[in-house]
């Protein structure tokens, strides 16, 4: 798959996730794998999940 392709599935289903009433914290993409993951209500931080990681394709 290319890269804009696995990004979109990620896209996809941060919003599948969100639609559901999940609060997603970070989504990470690791060649072919993509982990998202959720955090409680309690422990939702509007900006712990941001990770700008550059250079690795």
């Amino acid at each position: 798959m290319s890269t804009k392709n696995i990004e979109k599935k990620a896209l996809g289903l941060l919003n599948a996730f969100e639609n559901a009433g999940k609060l997603v914290s970070c989504v990470a993409i690791d060649g072919r794998k993509i982990e998202i993951f959720l955090t409680k209500k309690s422990d939702a931080d509007e900006y712990a999940g941001i990770d700008m990681r550059h250079g690795k394709t």
